[in-house]
């Protein structure tokens, strides 16, 4: 009876602690350019897509859908960048950002007559309630003129925009946050010429986006933790290592807990930059187990298992 009433116990824990986070990341691109790095959902064609289901970028299955509602281009674009500076590269590394979907106003030739104005994808089966925000990358070397592309996405209060120009852009990421979807689960992603862009072509693109879940508004002034956090070795018999990646400076508190939920160390408490850094910790007068570890910055929260030995 023990037995069971601890394994309720954890189960109530874990998925108390981690609901109320989940971050998608998605790349647009060249079906031979996919990013096979971490758990990405690759989408390599702008004017036929299978509705392809999501999983997070802990590679769980999320129950939505993405589907193309409005062609891009029948081309793809690979001249991306391959050197990605933060803050993109804190979520997306060379193998996202290199390529993109792309479409434009005026028609040019191609490999066909092209006049795509707009393109854009349909998100479906998102949870009522939910709150889902949006950091979006594109990317286009070796020219000289303004591409700037407008984003749209419109969930249940309507539309939000953000721009970007994508010319020769290595870090920088047009931001929408806090989108509710529709009465029927859904949130729509649209692009387009911007209002800048000197383009002949009215040239625009997409090339990545992480979408992040959650159950209350975030600020806009930065998602906390970006997803990228590993936590080696695991299981561990002595020093623990944890590393994780900020998209801006935050107060980072990292927390152990035990199968009841009671908080039995702080391993970190202090200001962060924005960055890449690693934590060690030594376990040593901890007793062997499963735990808890959660990592908050600035109230976004990750949850992972901690097998102690």
């Amino acid at each position: 009876m023990k037995k069971i009433t601890q394994l309720l116990l954890l189960t109530t824990f874990a998925c108390t602690i981690t609901y109320g986070q989940q971050i998608t990341l998605m790349d647009f691109g060249l079906p031979s350019q996919p990013t096979t790095i971490g758990n990405w959902n690759n989408i390599t064609s702008g004017t036929s897509v299978t509705p392809l289901g999501l999983i997070d970028n802990t590679g769980a299955t999320t129950g939505e859908v993405l589907t193309l509602t409005d062609a891009f281009d029948d081309d793809i674009n690979g001249w991306g960048t391959l050197t990605p500076g933060s803050p993109a590269s804190t979520w997306a590394d060379a193998q996202a950002t290199r390529d993109n979907l792309f479409g434009e106003n005026v028609d040019f030739t191609d490999t066909t007559l092209s006049n795509e104005p707009t393109g854009g994808f349909t998100l479906f089966g998102l949870e009522a309630g939910k709150y889902y925000s949006f950091k979006i990358f594109a990317s286009r070397t070796g020219v000289s003129d303004n591409r700037e592309t407008l984003y749209t996405i419109t969930g249940d209060a309507g539309a939000q925009t953000a721009t970007l120009n994508v010319t020769n852009n290595t870090a920088n990421v047009a931001t929408i946050n806090n989108v509710q979807p529709n009465v029927s689960g859904e949130i729509t992603i649209q692009a387009e010429t911007g209002a800048n862009n000197t383009n002949p072509n009215g040239f625009y693109y997409l090339g990545a986006i992480e979408m992040t879940k959650t159950d209350t508004t975030l600020s806009n002034k930065s998602f906390g933790i970006n997803g990228l956090v590993n936590i080696y070795p695991n299981p561990s018999s002595e020093y623990v290592d944890i590393s994780l990646s900020l998209n801006a400076a935050a107060r980072v508190q990292i927390n152990v807990y035990d199968i009841t939920g009671k908080k039995i160390k702080t391993i970190l408490n202090e200001e962060k930059s924005a960055g890449n850094f690693v934590q060690t910790w030594n376990r040593s007068n901890v007793a062997s187990g499963l735990y808890i570890l959660e990592i908050d910055a600035d109230g976004r929260k990750h949850n992972s298992k901690l097998i102690l030995k």
